[in-house]
């Protein structure tokens, strides 16, 4: 299950910022004057048979390290018919359906929590929206609204009914890195005792394991929304879903996204467009204050308390796309590698101003520039110095890791779902 259940931290972050806003920005000691303890629920219902979640946090003061689980509730989420889905806590503050079900079309749930204080919460009643079949998905070399060249992802759909309808969509790209300076060999630390016999010693053998191919992966952050309220066609037509731009090292080889598409409610459609417009500002401090992100779940204990989050059913559809570097960008140069692998580095075996006073007894300079860059994995071997001089004086040339090893950039393991 892709769903990446963000919204619990935005509505978290969103919190802080209201309780220790200031008129203008200017040089302080941020501390929370005044702070409320409220519940922040995060909970996504879909048509997906799965075992569904239910986030429970608490608010937190700016100076905190970060939010305060809400354990050992009781949790459920019951139909219009009667039937209850009990969760169970797996972890702390998240709470899974305790066997798997799906969201029906057309039918009503009802979220309900009970804190172990024994505070009760409640929230709205919302029905299954209308399940939207996604018809196409299609990457397109574009100019977007700056004026940069890249690829964007567009999506296509066809409502089934006249009725307008709210979608919200997340995505999860691949992509195929190829560590470009790959070598067989690789460094192997033989000896590193100061002023032993043989102080420093570092050979180079045979790669193992797989460090030229891997894959690399990121998910949408972002609040990712339209509708087809005020169209002349109730479609969806070449709706951006991502624009990646033509310098960027992901689509040098192989691209995957997959995209999910939730059909969503007038109400959570609006809910999520207020908590992107929050989160995209470009100063958190701004002269506007954002007020209180009002969702649609309320304490049952007591009217007047503040309950932060959402209860939302949506209908989900999702698919995949591929493409090649070489399918919209045929014969041109790759975009630029994510690190500079230009210039090949040349760390000393030995340190400036190394001395030892006696047998393994070390007074100078002990560390060993290259050793130590070995160690902490920021180099890979290149080749071996074999004209060594004053200016270079190291046995051996070095990139930057990333250059011969992409491990360091992604996983070297095939997901299961990809094609080449």
């Amino acid at each position: 299950m892709l769903v990446s259940h963000k919204i619990i931290r935005r509505v978290l972050a969103f919190f802080v910022v209201v309780g220790c806003y200031v008129g203008c920005v200017e040089p302080f000691d941020a501390k929370t004057e005044s702070f409320g303890n409220a519940l922040v629920v995060d909970a996504l219902l879909t048509t997906e048979f799965d075992r569904h979640r239910v986030s429970l946090f608490r608010t937190y003061p700016f100076e905190a390290d970060g939010p305060e689980a809400e354990q050992g509730a009781l949790v459920s989420i019951t139909d219009n018919s009667g039937t209850s889905y009990r969760f169970e806590e797996t972890e702390p503050g998240i709470y899974l359906s305790e066997t798997p079900f799906a969201a029906r079309q057309g039918t009503d749930y009802t979220l309900d929590v009970q804190t172990a204080d024994g505070k009760a919460y409640r929230s709205a009643t919302v029905t299954t929206p209308e399940n939207v079949p996604i018809d196409n998905i299609e990457a397109k070399r574009l100019f977007n609204d700056k004026g940069e060249e890249g690829v964007s992802i567009l999506l296509d759909n066809a409502l089934p009914s006249e009725t307008p309808n709210y979608f919200r969509f997340e995505y999860e790209e691949t992509y195929k890195i190829v560590a470009p300076n790959w070598d067989p060999f690789e460094f192997e630390v033989v000896h590193y005792i100061p002023c032993d016999t043989i102080p420093y010693q570092v050979d180079i053998k045979v790669q193992t394991e797989e460090r030229k191919v891997c894959y690399g992966s990121a998910t949408s952050n972002a609040v990712i929304q339209t509708s087809t309220v005020g169209l002349t066609e109730n479609k969806v037509n070449d709706f951006n879903i991502r624009f990646i731009g033509r310098d960027n090292y992901i689509m040098s080889h192989r691209y995957s996204i997959l995209v999910r598409q939730f059909s969503q409610t007038q109400d959570a459609h609006s809910y999520y467009e207020r908590l992107g417009d929050f989160s995209s500002s470009d100063n958190i401090f701004s002269q506007i204050q954002p007020g209180f992100l009002e969702g649609n779940v309320r304490s049952i204990s007591d009217e007047s308390e503040k309950v932060l989050g959402y209860f939302e059913v949506a209908a989900v559809e999702e698919r995949r796309e591929y493409f090649n570097y070489d399918d919209l960008f045929p014969g041109e140069e790759l975009p630029p590698y994510v690190v500079n692998c230009a210039t090949p580095g040349n760390p000393q075996l030995y340190s400036f101003g190394y001395h030892c006073a006696d047998f393994r007894v070390c007074d100078g300079a002990c560390e060993s520039p290259l050793i130590e860059a070995i160690l902490a994995g920021n180099v890979v071997f290149h080749s071996v110095n074999e004209n060594g001089s004053a200016d270079q004086p190291g046995p051996y040339f070095t990139l930057p890791s990333p250059c011969g090893d992409c491990t360091k950039l992604g996983s070297n393991i095939v997901p299961d779902f990809w094609t080449e």
